[in-house]
């Protein structure tokens, strides 16, 4: 039987109880022009970062903020802060 090393992975993560954190980034979107906050363990060193629906259908990184809560979101966007402002 044959395994990749991304199938080898998985398991391993699955078998030991680790949840994975989903990554929206290159995933595909249906709101062009729409910005979030987000989140995720292992990406911007595990700061808050924003990222929108790019007109081509894909979610596209925007900035990286400073801390794991400094980004706002706001009508019409999204906004990193500085936490110790």
């Amino acid at each position: 039987m044959k395994f990749s090393l991304t199938t080898m992975i998985v398991s391993a993560a699955v078998m030991a109880g680790v949840a994975t954190a989903y990554n929206p980034i290159g995933q595909p979107c249906d709101t062009p022009g729409v910005v979030w906050c987000g989140k995720v363990v292992g990406f911007n060193g595990g700061n808050a970062f924003i990222y929108e629906c790019a007109s081509t259908g894909i979610i596209v990184f925007s900035a990286g903020c400073g801390c794991p809560s400094c980004c706002i979101p706001i009508s019409g966007g999204a906004y990193c802060f500085n936490e110790k402002a």
